[in-house]
This record gives C-alpha cells, sequence and structure tokens, in this order.
C-alpha cells in the first residue's frame, strides 16, 4: 500500500533541540518520496481540490488569473513529461528554458525534471553567454517564448541556435514563425496536444537521477554550471519546511525569477512540497515595479501567509505604504541571497509589523543550509539554524595545512555538509577546489556559530577588504551608512592603494540626490565608523546601485567602478587635469580602462602612469590610434 506524505512540518522548531529531535527519527518515515513526481503525487492524492500554482498576469489585485489546484498540477506536470519523451528526451536529456515566468513555465519546468534535467536560464544573459552554456551542458531541447510573445528573448534565441550544435528541438511558447523548420522549431500547444496527462510514459526517476541544472550567478567568464539531484531538491524543500512550518495552508507570493533558486525552492518547492499554493507575481516578478507598488494589495487579494525577497527588494517594499490593507495572514517574509543590514530590518519590522526571518543557501546547497526558525529565537544578524539531517563547520587554518574546528563565537570558514548539498559541478575540473577532504562544500562565507548553534555571517571572503593586512567587513561599513535618513542603499568594496593594497570606498545611493550633503555625509561616516582602518576613503554618490537579475547587490562592477576612479586620479595626478577616464569593461577580467588626455603629454609621463598603474595591478596593454590615449587593462 502506497504511504502519501508532503514535506510539511513535523512540528514547530523552536531550537536546535528540536532538530536533533527530528534526526533521531527514520529519514524515509520522515521523507517518503524519492522524487519530484511523487512529490506531486502525494499532493494530488491528499489535497487535490486544493490551489497550488497561480501565475498572476498582471499586478492588478482585482484581474483573476488561472489559478490549477493539486490535481490538475499534477496533470499539466505529465503532460509536459510526456511531450518530452516523445521529442525524444530521457533520463540524461538537458532541457533548457529561456523564459520570463509566463503562465506554462511552472509546468514546463517541473515536466522537464520529470523526464531529464531541467536548465532554467538567466534570459538577461548576453546571447554568446546563453549559447555558451548551452554548449557547455549540450542542450538537446530548448524552450522558449516566441517572437510575438517576447522579441527581446527570440533575438536571443536566433543568435544562439545557430551556434549551438547539440540542440536538436526548440519548444516555442505561443505562435511559432512561419518559415522555419518545422521538425526542429515545433509550438508548445500543438505538442501538448498529441500526448495525455493520466500517467507517465516513461520510466519516472529515481533519487539519485539529476533533476536539475542551474548556473550560479557567475559574474566573469561563462558561469559554473550545478547539477541537483531529486534527492538534493526534496531535501531543501524539507528542511524550509521544518524551519519556517510550513504546511498545505501556506500561500506563498513569490516574486523570483525561477532561473534562481530563491525562485525554484526557497519560495517555490519548499511550499508546494508541502501542498501549499505558489502565487508567482507575474512574468517579471519583482522587476515590475507595478508589483512592488501593490505589493500588500496583493497579500490582502490572496490571504499570503510568506513572501520573500533579497535585502533590495525587502528594502524597495518597506517604503511602500500599508494603507490599511488587512495584512493579518501574513505569518513571516523572509530574505537572503545577500548581507541584510540591521538598520534595513529593523526599519521593514517597524513600518510593516510581521516577522522577517533571514536565511541562507546557495545554488550549490539548493538554497537550504539555514534559516531563522519560525517559532525559535529571532537573533537578529544571525541566518538561523542548520536543517536537519546536514552539518555546519566553523574552521581555520591549523597546524601543518591542517585545519581545526572553531570555538562558539570564533570566526572561521562556512563549511556545510548534507544531504541538500551538490556532489560537485559539471565540470570536474571545478569540483576539486570546492570541497575538503571530508565531504564539506567550501562555502566561501566567513562567519562564526554561537553556544545555541545558530549562525551568523561575517561576510563573504571574497569581499573582505584587505587594508594593510587588516580584513574588513564591508557590512561593518554599510550597516553605518544605510543607517543615515537620506541612504537608500549602500555598497562598499576595496579600491587599489599603493600603500595598502586596498582602501575601503563608499557608494550610496539617496533619497534627495540635489540636497544631499556630501561632506556632511562623509563626516558621519568618520564619525560613526569606530574601527579607523575600516573608515571609507572616499564616498562616490551613484543615481542607483548596481544589482543582479535578482536583485543581489552587484559588487563586482562596483569594484571595477573603484578601480577606475583610483586610476582617474593618478591620471589627473601625472597628466594633468585635463586627462578623463572612461571604464569600458566593468564586470569582468581583465578590465580595460581608456585614459584620454585633452592634449599630447610627454613620453616620460606616460611611462610614469605605467609604473602607477603597474603598482596598482594594471597593465597598459596597447597604444589607441590616437597618441594622446592609452588603453590600460587590470
Amino acid at each position: 500500500m502506497t504511504t502519501y506524505k508532503t514535506t510539511a512540518s513535523q512540528g514547530p522548531v523552536r531550537s536546535f533541540r528540536d532538530i536533533e529531535k527530528l534526526e533521531q527519527r527514520a529519514y524515509r518515515e520522515l521523507i517518503p518520496s524519492h522524487h519530484l513526481y511523487e512529490v506531486l503525487t502525494a499532493n494530488a492524492m491528499l489535497y487535490g481540490g486544493r490551489p497550488a500554482l497561480t501565475v498572476l498576469e498582471s499586478a492588478s489585485p482585482d484581474q483573476n488569473s488561472l489559478t490549477r489546484t493539486h490535481a490538475e498540477l499534477l496533470t499539466d506536470v505529465t503532460r509536459v513529461a510526456n511531450l518530452f519523451s516523445r521529442l525524444g528526451a530521457e533520463r540524461g536529456t538537458v532541457i533548457s528554458i529561456l523564459s520570463r515566468t509566463h503562465p506554462e513555465v511552472p509546468a514546463l519546468i517541473w515536466g522537464a525534471q520529470v523526464a531529464g534535467i531541467a536548465n532554467c536560464i538567466n534570459y538577461l544573459l548576453s546571447a554568446d553567454v546563453i549559447a555558451a552554456l548551452l554548449n557547455a551542458e549540450k542542450a538537446e531541447i530548448l524552450v522558449c517564448p516566441g517572437p510575438r510573445l517576447d522579441p527581446e528573448i527570440w533575438r536571443k534565441v536566433e543568435k544562439v541556435v545557430a551556434d549551438t550544435p547539440s540542440l536538436r528541438t526548440v519548444v516555442v511558447i505561443g505562435d511559432r514563425p512561419d518559415g522555419l523548420d518545422p521538425l526542429r522549431y515545433v509550438s508548445l500547444g500543438d505538442q501538448l496536444r498529441l500526448v495525455g496527462g493520466d500517467a507517465l510514459d516513461a520510466p519516472p526517476p529515481v533519487a539519485g537521477d539529476r533533476a536539475a541544472l542551474f548556473h550560479t550567478g557567475g559574474t566573469t567568464g561563462v558561469p559554473k554550471l550545478v547539477p541537483q539531484t531529486h534527492k538534493n531538491l526534496i531535501h531543501a524543500a524539507w528542511c524550509l519546511g521544518q524551519l519556517f512550518d510550513l504546511s498545505e495552508t501556506d500561500v506563498a507570493l513569490n516574486g523570483f525569477p525561477l532561473f534562481h533558486v530563491g525562485g525554484t525552492s526557497t519560495v517555490g518547492l519548499s511550499v508546494l512540497a508541502a501542498a501549499g499554493h505558489l502565487v508567482v507575481l507575474t512574468a517579471d516578478g519583482f522587476r515590475n515595479p507595478e508589483v512592488v507598488s501593490r505589493i500588500w494589495a496583493l497579500v490582502e487579494r490572496y490571504r499570503a501567509t510568506v513572501l520573500g525577497g533579497v535585502p533590495t527588494t525587502i528594502g524597495a517594499i518597506a517604503d511602500v505604504p500599508v494603507d490599511g490593507r488587512d495584512l493579518s495572514s501574513l505569518r513571516f517574509v523572509l530574505t537572503g541571497g545577500a548581507s541584510l543590514t540591521r538598520a534595513a530590518a529593523d526599519r521593514f519590522e517597524q513600518r510593516v509589523g510581521v516577522p522577517l526571518l533571514e536565511q541562507y543557501g546557495m545554488t550549490e546547497t539548493v538554497a537550504a543550509i539555514a534559516a531563522t526558525p519560525l517559532h525559535g529565537r529571532h537573533a537578529r544578524g544571525s541566518v538561523g539554524l542548520r536543517g536537519p539531517f546536514s552539518e555546519i563547520k566553523v574552521r581555520q587554518p591549523g597546524h601543518e595545512h591542517e585545519t581545526r574546528d572553531c570555538a562558539p563565537g570564533e570566526v572561521g570558514s562556512v563549511l556545510i555538509r548534507g544531504e541538500q548539498v551538490v556532489s560537485g559541478y559539471l565540470d570536474p575540473s571545478q569540483t576539486r577546489e570546492a570541497f575538503t577532504e571530508d565531504g564539506f562544500l567550501i562555502t566561501g562565507d566567513v562567519g562564526y556559530l554561537d553556544a545555541d548553534q545558530y549562525l551568523y555571517l561575517t561576510g563573504r571572503q571574497k569581499d573582505l577588504i584587505i587594508r594593510s593586512g587588516h580584513n574588513i567587513d564591508p557590512l561593518s561599513i554599510e550597516e553605518v551608512a544605510n543607517a543615515h535618513t537620506q541612504v537608500l542603499l549602500s555598497a562598499a568594496v576595496g579600491m587599489p592603494d599603493h600603500y595598502a593594497g586596498e582602501v575601503p570606498v563608499l557608494f550610496v545611493a539617496v533619497s534627495e540626490p540635489a540636497t544631499f550633503d556630501l561632506p556632511s555625509f562623509r563626516q558621519y561616516m568618520q564619525d560613526n565608523i569606530h574601527e579607523p582602518p575600516a573608515k571609507p576613503k572616499h564616498v562616490f554618490v551613484l543615481a542607483e546601485i548596481p544589482v543582479t537579475g535578482v536583485g543581489k547587490i552587484f559588487k563586482p562592477e562596483l569594484r571595477a567602478l573603484a578601480a577606475g576612479n583610483k586610476l582617474k586620479l593618478e591620471a589627473e595626478r601625472l597628466l594633468g587635469e585635463q586627462s578623463a577616464l572612461q571604464v569600458s569593461a566593468a564586470g569582468s577580467a581583465p578590465l580595460t580602462f581608456t585614459v584620454r588626455t585633452g592634449q599630447p603629454v610627454p613620453v616620460s609621463a606616460w611611462r610614469l602612469l605605467e609604473q602607477a598603474a603597474g603598482g596598482l595591478g594594471m597593465t597598459i596593454s596597447h597604444h589607441t590610434t590616437e597618441s594622446n590615449n592609452k588603453d590600460l587593462e587590470l
């Protein structure tokens, strides 16, 4: 007799002791599903008539969008899986999805995970990077919107198809253009009419089969590709279900893109696998400004219990007036993906009156490393407790290349091991440096565990600013900046420096640029940062802080701007104030800067600039066609 069970909460988690109690029970008793199709089947059998998925067509709370029940969603996913099988997909076939979140897309993703391996690609990437990803993963099927539905993505598709020899089928959402090879380009609607949705035509996957292939948030070159198994996905969803006390009564508003684990796992499968109701906030999610401006009306309309967003999104919705909307259904709001400053968190909770919980994960852990337990201690600055059946270690270098576990409160490198952690990258050469000899994933984060096993992150190892050997956490600067009444968002990075190696500089976006008193703000920072090396050397005001496709602050671009500003200062010092600097390749390596002068300068002055650039880690690569211009690489 088949036993059906969702990943819903087994009871409130109030402390680490409750996690230990869960770990004393049989794993298969707690999580009987081996693969995604079993999860969806359990939902349909237990809660078939309850709502499962709604994809909003607009941000208007008055518009009625189509809602699928759990029984209907199982049929949809079954039909999609059969469609891909009919197109030749097998267990290891990579099915890439390049699309905004149109109503058909969630079932396409889950159907691809059942039939083969689903690969959701960031549609904001350039055509060249998309093609490189498709080739690296040897994608055979590409799903995309047609030119009438999304002309911007279609233009990219036209470029990448020609550059991807492994692609044999393109499934078009919406109208398929005339004049294309009908054997290679097929209509989604036409194909769905050829298959049934009552049962799978091919055998279902097993726990260890790859279900998804995600690219990391790579900032230079081609991002890494991360294979996630069905067991990885289900265990991550179950862990979050325990810490957030999720059940079939939950309704989550999901504004994340589905090419990111925040959308597919954190506010995605974690709710869906508990038989909850997932409401996708339009095709563009939080990138749609109307979604942000109407967020509280949408919470009221759908009686949402869960809402999530990265810190920049949290800051934006905190500024949206509640205007008497009924938010009584909202149990908590969660955030993760980047550091959350204390000032931003306190401002949100004061304005909205709902607990803001921090969650910590990465693509390699299906977004599930730790989370603040809803019913436990809410320790501001902590990302909470680890999930059950996993391990977190904080280690520091020891003697003779060995490491040692840190004592409570002692800062070190954060490591994770568990069923939600992937076994490696698609490229094996990238795996070797990512794991310790005893199988822990090296997160790249720095932090500590307290006596109650709450994890605190103090920074990213690569984001640390090292000034004359002194490690500076950017968050310690950003906390002070964000507490200023006129600062909307801030980011601290290192600027190259001849003497100190690098010095901290600060970028800010402000509410009233025309009246912002920069000298006064600089003094405010000097007065309120009590660690002298952490005091920003320079403060730069930007119209907006650059962010990634999911709203995380994009520090590589800011580091490029900082390096460019440093080189500008050197150019002005050595070549005269008439020199000007243009940054022509921010955010990738090598960075190229072009120095232009208003008049010819002596060769000796160029030589001095070459020496200065060398001291900053830059080299002059070649002359431009004009004798008074130089290109430099970082």
